[in-house]
């Protein structure tokens, strides 16, 4: 999210990839003749952007010291080079995991591990849209506590809201639109939604 303004910042976040019509799989086929042909004209092209990150030393303790991450997006460098273009790549083949909210949705059945390492979709329609309330579900530590059985399943919902500190049991199964709040242990088997 480094290239959309602050302004925008959480309506892309709670938006996800419906967001907008196109969304970067921050993977990039490169021509090397083509590169070497820019370079040579310019050996500091392509021109790229520099993108400030503001984090902290240890992500799990905000009070830790502050820093600044620099960086640059080579998905960028397709304005930078002449003839390059954009890939369309089915969603059937892409499953973000950016945040855990997206890690509750590759660890439900909402998705299929093949033998040959593939991650399938095995839900009809869009994916489900998990939003996880970061305030406990942010960090990896927090969010394994939270599903210390596993991921619900989630091949039957299209929507999944967790608000406050819930804790889900084991085989929990959810279906249609689906919001859980906090306090709250969902016990094992419980089925959420209709």
């Amino acid at each position: 999210m480094p290239h959309i303004s602050s302004a925008h910042v959480s309506w892309a976040a709670s938006s996800g990839l419906s967001a907008g019509r196109w969304y970067n799989t921050n993977n990039i086929w490169i021509d090397l003749r083509a590169l070497a042909d820019l370079q040579a004209t310019d050996p500091a092209a392509p021109d790229l952007p520099l993108i400030i990150n503001h984090k902290t030393v240890d992500p799990r303790d905000p009070e830790s010291t502050p820093v600044i991450q620099l960086e640059s997006a080579m998905g960028a460098a397709i304005g930078s080079i002449p003839g390059a273009r954009a890939v369309h790549v089915p969603r059937s083949r892409f499953a973000p995991v950016k945040t855990t909210d997206d890690l509750l949705v590759v660890r439900s059945d909402a998705y299929e591990l093949t033998g040959d390492g593939q991650m399938r979709p095995d839900f009809d329609g869009p994916g489900p849209v998990v939003t996880l309330d970061p305030a406990f579900y942010e960090l990896l530590p927090d969010f394994e506590q939270r599903f210390p059985a596993g991921a619900p399943s989630l091949r039957r919902c299209r929507r999944f809201e967790v608000e406050g500190d819930v804790t889900f049991g084991r085989d929990v199964v959810a279906v249609g639109d689906v919001r859980v709040a906090g306090p709250r242990h969902v016990p094992d088997r419980e089925l959420l939604g209709r």
